[in-house]
């Protein structure tokens, strides 16, 4: 299997981050002018319409600091190498083979857990440390076995 450029990887997420941003970011905007229409105001106290709008605006504009943040935490992540005697850290790729065979590519980043992007026609999923599988593999080396559900997971490659 070929392991992608980790500055291409995060270039992949960043691209994919900013988009979402941009999509959420309109949905905010959207529902926060839903919010504040004036046929949202309130004709008898059972018409809920302009504050269930108002608590989507809130989400959406919450969601929106959480991609900015987690794109700035991407900006910030520092290039590492990685050998066959490097712990797993941030900027990790990590390839994992389960007990029946199947592998997983993974990248422990610093934000935006379960993010998947298609490079090379691999999937890579984005883990954080914050994660459960993401503390589990943090300090792991080559060989470690992991836990994922029932599945125990062997580290084949960290790069």
């Amino acid at each position: 299997m070929q392991i992608p450029d980790t500055m291409a990887l995060v270039a992949a997420i960043l691209a994919q981050l900013e988009h979402t941003l941009a999509d959420t970011q309109r949905a905010a905007d959207e529902a926060h002018h839903a919010a504040t229409h004036e046929e949202s105001v309130a004709e008898t106290q059972y018409d809920t319409l302009g504050l269930e709008a108002s608590y989507l605006a809130e989400g959406q504009s919450r969601r929106v600091a959480e991609l900015q943040d987690a794109i700035a935490r991407f900006h910030q992540l520092p290039q590492k190498s990685f050998g066959d005697d490097s712990p797993v850290t941030l900027g990790a790729q990590i390839l994992l083979q389960e007990d029946n065979g199947n592998l997983r590519h993974l990248f422990l980043g610093p934000a935006a857990g379960g993010v998947e992007v298609m490079i090379g026609g691999q999937q890579i999923t984005v883990i954080s440390p914050a994660s459960p599988l993401g503390a589990e593999l943090v300090q792991k080396y080559l060989g470690d076995e992991v836990h994922i559900g029932q599945h125990t997971c062997e580290i084949i490659k960290i790069c």
